[in-house]
């Protein structure tokens, strides 16, 4: 017989089940990147995230089983999802509802596109998005970098590297991002006040997010973030990008590598970043530096008339 569900807005009460459930659902529960109650926190209070509007529990006797959190993105027209359901209540059809709810929200945004992530390899999440009208449209690569030595950091005459000062760098941080990534497949501009929460997240250190800049101008950075709990430490490279003025300049491995040598003097067990499979340039300097692909994940779309 069935398992009696119910699918509802989250409420901040369900804060304190949250870690818990998103850590067993992402299957991260006792390893390294297990996620914290402040960080689970510090993401549901996030400026964009409005999680009473945006995300959806699935309850059985009062227990968080499944959830899915939707992410508008009104700048490009689109609205991303994420989340799924604890592994002994899978195939009961808590996943089909939890996706139809985030579907019904993205459509309420009035948004056109919206994007699910999901395994490559996962064909129980293929099947599901494609029966609920999605269609593969990219696939990403995660990377690992473990050991290994590091090239000298070059830079042209004149530019300089240095760490980001919280209450003076979120504007540059900001247009440099937007700058580097306006190009890029599925990227949403940034609000100053955007970045400033993120920031000051707890997996995120001021010193972690490496600048180049020639004189006051910020032309590259890299944002590392680091997970640290009692299995251990784990870096990030979250974000990395050059100002399209300063390309062709040699900037981007010197700016990558700025930000690995920051994580290796933390002791990290291992560097990850996520790169677009179709992003040639960023994988022949991934691979140049020693990364290695670890899992392979795809993105799928459903638009909206």
């Amino acid at each position: 017989m069935p398992t009696s569900y119910d699918i509802r807005n989250f409420r901040w009460d369900d804060l304190a089940q949250m870690p818990e459930l998103f850590n067993s659902v992402n299957s991260i529960k006792g390893t390294v990147k297990e996620s914290n109650s402040e960080l689970i926190r510090q993401i549901l209070e996030h400026p964009t995230c409005k999680p009473e509007e945006n995300c959806f529990v699935a309850e059985i006797n009062s227990k968080l089983v499944g959830f899915t959190l939707v992410s508008p993105e009104p700048p490009i027209g689109r609205a991303v999802a994420g989340g799924g359901v604890i592994e002994t209540h899978r195939r009961q059809g808590i996943g089909r509802a939890l996706l139809r709810k985030a579907i019904g929200r993205a459509r309420g945004l009035g948004v056109g596109v919206f994007h699910v992530q999901a395994g490559l390899d996962s064909t129980v999440a293929r099947d599901l998005l494609e029966s609920e009208g999605f269609a593969q449209v990219k696939e990403y690569w995660q990377m690992q970098w473990r050991d290994g030595s590091l090239p000298p950091i070059n830079l042209p005459e004149g530019m300089r590297l240095r760490p980001f000062k919280l209450d003076q760098d979120e504007e540059a941080l900001t247009i440099t991002q937007n700058r580097a990534f306006s190009e890029h497949w599925g990227f949403s501009p940034n609000t100053v006040e955007e970045i400033a929460a993120r920031v000051r997240m707890n997996n995120s250190d001021p010193d972690g997010i490496v600048l180049i800049a020639e004189g006051d101008k910020v032309a590259g950075y890299n944002w590392t973030i680091r997970n640290q709990n009692e299995h251990g430490s784990v870096g990030f490279v979250a974000m990395t990008g050059v100002d399209p003025d300063y390309r062709g300049k040699g900037l981007g491995t010197a700016v990558v590598v700025s930000g690995m040598e920051y994580l290796n003097e933390r002791n990290v067990e291992a560097i990850e970043l996520e790169v677009d499979s179709a992003n040639e340039p960023a994988l022949a300097l991934y691979h140049k530096l020693g990364f290695k692909q670890v899992a392979r994940t795809a993105w799928f779309e459903k638009t909206f008339a």
